[in-house]
């Protein structure tokens, strides 16, 4: 589209990726403030946005004239390119608005408009809803099918359909599904909120009789009884059966409309999924089928009328328009089909994923096709359902006998690397089968490698894990009867799922979901969702209410995001400090699952649950900071001084943190003893019996903890109990591992981080892939038949941000990547390594080689972005370092000639540093 100012476009640059609210031209929006950001682009070296202009118009005409009548921004003299609020007229139900974008250069030159974009609002206004909540008679059970026929005079300009059916829904019209959607909508709380899609059908809709019909599943909102009372957690039912909200609105070009909504005069029917639960999976009687329900002419006669929901959902209806929906991401071919016993069919598919399998599958009606699903097997190839726990994870096919059928569930999913069939009238082939990967579908953001092919093999089952654990919400589990959002797992791997996918828009619905579920004395749960009651959250756990929004601002520049979570974190922090006794705070899960055990037996829950209080209260200090509320940010700094003090006298022993200290061992002794004996003796027995764990240890030296004398103690101690204690191995659980790589690479010991990293022997990475994983596991080792024995969990999986940090050397330098630096550290065997990351702001990227006597680093700084480049000396002395062939350091010093982009350089003891602007670079340095 051409702009008619673009004739007086006098500079190259331009903005490209045109979102709104993290999203390319969504529809259904309800944000009245919505937010626009984009992507800068020039060819040149150096350059940068000085300006921008947005229009915003209600018709593309208008826009293609220059006319921003509903907002024009007017030359904003900005640099910001990310999340910039809409400030025009109020926004309008259903109307689809028109946006474009023009910078200035560096030199104050414009540049040419953007393309246009769109955003289309969706309701706004609770009243807008005419539909009512519709269920099907109690006497339908399984998963009900709905349906309505209307008429149209003529095509429709525009059609929207407005949708949230509970648990799970299917949306069909005229014979076909709408949308590319499954699992649909998102988890919430459906007391506090429920979400609603809206698709656009305008293509779909025809002259004269349409037919539009919903599938229903349990989902999460009504879950089969017989689950709920088997489940090990006190399982939440919100319904007892699927209800169902529809509004269809149709826009034609005389400025005439229509709408369809639920109401009794739908109607209603068995379908051919009996059963469904989302935990034991699907039975499908394809006899039941009932061909062309979801087409006009279908003669439903015996059908029933739909009903009003006696109880319906209590939650706020809001759009999902800004999150990422479930879909089928991957379609994965059987690697291997073995037959340990006569007419049972093992595939092994390759890969722990998520989802569930495709069957082609022929034989006599009424013959039974079962699918049972597993993460391993046992000796004799036969499935072990053991991590499964309760969880049935099967599903049921009844054929109905007319040649080849297909059959994938609807509304379940299941975690798993085998697939079990049985029941099949001939022979499986890998022809017949197929699994389908299914997750919230959130774009790839990063992607790293290096030499070492043990590393790539982690990176992997880290975005493996991640994904199968992404399901609207950040589950810990796919596979069995759990698969909740414990907010521990999601807040230790934020930093890790940032670098490798688009979480902006998946973080903030959650974000969202944590609010909803905060108690009224301030705790948050565990689990959000709520699904299960675990209030209140062990504060490793809580502080995902302070961490993930935190996250959100620095890597996505969302400062909304912090906000509107800042209430939530003052109600957090308050409840811990009234939860503390002399500023110590105590917890339920501390440093879960280290090597051997479930709980840690060396570092106590107090010293966790003390190390996050600070951490939360640190972290709001500096968010109250941002927010420019100036004296909360002095009172919560004065109070981390003084939970930094209580975590000091508690833990500290002779230079050294001893991780079960006083507060512990007065546990033991008799409450009848006089309160200065019971000092007394604590102190005494913390002195001969303190153990010093490497998580203690860890947390006091990863927040600035450790007072200034004691920190090279602190540090021995570290790594001799790494080195010589363990053998050169970690003994942390999911919280200290999150810090360990980084607290030794910050304290010059970075080389065993990497010798950590690249064990192969127990407990370690390596030795999970040793053994055969291709997701993370829950534990360090290798469990089947006992206990807590998942082997796709991601919470051991923040590692991998240290790769992208450390190895790679992306590191974030100012909230939404404003500022980079790229700081590789070539470790061990290491020959190359590099990474890159879509940031908010562009792609950013790092690649390194050395040779002999050389190191070569190639960065990609995106316009609009300022970076420094460490470039390694690698012991060597009187280094020269080319760009582009040309000198540009010599004799320690900066060479003279200007070389585009390169703004400084400076050497920093092992490196040599340049401040540069965008741009692609490579930097050589030779050197003796």
């Amino acid at each position: 589209m051409t702009f008619a100012s673009d004739a007086r476009a006098t500079s190259a640059i331009r903005a490209t990726g045109l979102r709104c609210e993290y999203v390319s031209n969504p529809i259904g929006l309800d944000e009245m403030r919505s937010r626009f950001s984009w992507v800068v682009d020039h060819p040149e070296r150096g350059q940068r946005q000085t300006a921008y202009q947005i229009l915003v118009a209600s018709s593309l005409q208008k826009l293609s004239r220059n006319e921003g009548e509903m907002w024009d921004s007017g030359k904003v003299e900005s640099s910001e390119s990310t999340n910039i609020v809409y400030s025009g007229r109020p926004l309008e139900s259903r109307q689809v608005y028109y946006w474009a974008v023009r910078l200035w250069d560096k030199e104050g030159r414009p540049g040419p408009y953007s393309g246009a974009a769109t955003f289309e609002m969706g309701l706004l206004q609770e009243e807008e809803w005419g539909a009512s909540w519709i269920t099907a008679p109690e006497t339908i059970s399984g998963a009900p099918l709905l349906r309505k026929e209307f008429v149209v005079h003529g095509f429709p300009e525009r059609a929207r359909v407005y949708i949230a059916g509970l648990g799970y829904y299917e949306l069909r019209l005229n014979g076909q599904k709408v949308g590319d959607r499954v699992l649909d909508p998102a988890q919430t709380d459906y007391d506090k909120l429920v979400l609603y899609a809206t698709y656009d059908v305008t293509r779909m809709i025809q002259p004269g009789r349409n037919g539009i019909g919903v599938i229903l599943g349990n989902g999460r909102y009504s879950p089969p009884d017989v689950v709920v009372e088997r489940n090990p957690g006190d399982l939440r039912k919100y319904g007892r059966t699927p209800v169902l909200i529809l509004q269809l609105y149709l826009l034609f070009s005389d400025g005439t409309s229509m709408t369809i909504t639920t109401d009794e005069t739908w109607r209603a029917a068995l379908g051919p999924i009996v059963f469904n639960d989302i935990y034991d999976g699907e039975v499908y009687d394809a006899r039941l089928e009932r061909p062309g329900w979801d087409m006009p002419g279908y003669d439903d006669s015996e059908w029933q009328p739909a009903v009003r929901a006696s109880d319906p959902p209590k939650g706020k209806l809001v759009s999902s328009a800004a999150y990422p929906p479930i879909k089928i991401t991957k379609t994965l071919p059987a690697r291997e089909i073995t037959s340990p016993r006569p007419g049972v069919y093992v595939v092994d598919f390759g890969q722990n994923l998520t989802g569930w399998v495709r069957l082609r599958a022929s034989g006599p009606r009424g013959a039974e096709v079962r699918v049972r699903y597993a993460e391993i097997l046992n000796p004799d190839g036969t499935l072990n359902t053991a991590p499964n726990r309760s969880a049935k994870a099967t599903d049921v096919y009844i054929l109905k006998g007319e040649g080849e059928e297909v059959y994938e569930p609807r509304f379940t999913y299941h975690g798993f690397r085998y697939a079990e069939i049985t029941g099949l009238a001939g022979v499986l082939t890998t022809w017949s089968v197929e699994a389908r990967v299914v997750h919230s579908a959130v774009s790839e953001a990063g992607g790293f490698h290096c030499s070492n092919p043990l590393i790539n093999r982690i990176h992997e089952l880290v975005r493996w894990g991640q994904v199968s654990n992404l399901m609207s919400v950040p589950t810990d589990c796919p596979q069995r009867d759990e698969r909740m959002g414990w907010m521990g797992d999601a807040q230790l791997t934020a930093e890790e799922a940032i670098h490798n996918f688009d979480m902006a828009g998946f973080y903030t619905k959650w974000i969202d979901d944590i609010k909803h579920a905060q108690g009224k004395d301030g705790s948050v749960p565990s689990v959000v969702p709520p699904y299960w009651s675990k209030f209140p959250a062990d504060p490793a756990w809580g502080t995902a209410c302070v961490t993930i929004p935190w996250y959100v601002y620095l890597y996505y520049g969302d400062r909304r995001i912090l906000e509107r979570s800042y209430a939530v974190m003052q109600k957090w922090v308050a409840f811990l400090e009234k939860s503390s006794k002399e500023h110590i705070v105590g917890g339920q899960y501390g440093d879960w699952c280290p090597p051997g055990h479930v709980r840690s037996v060396d570092t106590p829950v107090e010293l966790v649950g003390t190390y996050y209080y600070y951490h939360d209260t640190l972290r709001l200090s500096q968010i109250a900071r941002v927010l420019g509320r100036e004296s909360d940010a002095k009172m919560y700094a004065e109070k981390a001084e003084q939970i930094k003090e209580a975590f000091n006298k508690a833990f500290l022993r002779e230079g050294r943190y001893v991780s079960l200290g006083e507060q512990w061992y007065l546990r033991l002794i008799p409450e009848t003893a006089p309160e200065d004996e019971k000092r007394r003796q604590a102190e005494e027995m913390a002195k001969v019996f303190g153990v010093y764990s490497q998580t203690a240890n860890v947390f006091a030296l990863s927040l600035g903890l450790v007072p200034d004398q004691h920190r090279q103690n602190v540090v021995d101690t570290l790594v001799h109990d790494i080195t010589v204690i363990h053998g050169h191995h970690l003994n942390t659980g999911i919280v200290g591992t999150r810090y360990l790589p980084d607290v030794l690479t910050e304290h010059g010991h970075a080389e065993l981080a990497y010798r950590l990293v690249t064990q192969t022997t127990y407990p370690s990475w390596g030795y999970m892939i040793k053994e055969g994983a291709t997701t993370l596991w829950e534990r360090w080792e290798y469990l089947d038949n006992v206990g807590m024995n998942s082997h796709n969990h991601i919470m051991l999986g923040s590692i991998d941000a240290w790769f992208y940090r450390v190895i790679a050397g992306i590191r974030l330098a100012a909230p939404g990547w404003q500022k980079v630096h790229i700081k590789p550290t070539p470790l061990g065997d290491l020959k190359h390594a590099g990474a890159s990351v879509h940031t908010v702001r562009g792609l950013v990227a790092s690649k390194w080689v050395r040779r002999d006597r050389e190191f070569v680093l190639q960065a990609a700084i995106p316009t609009n972005v300022e970076a420094e480049v460490w470039v390694p000396k690698l012991g060597m002395r009187q280094v020269v370092v080319r760009e582009g062939g040309a000198i540009v350091w010599e004799k320690g010093q900066l060479a003279s000639g200007a070389v585009p982009g390169i703004v400084s350089g400076r050497e920093e003891r092992d490196h040599v540093v340049f401040e540069v602007g965008s741009g692609q670079y490579e930097f050589v340095l030779t050197g003796e």
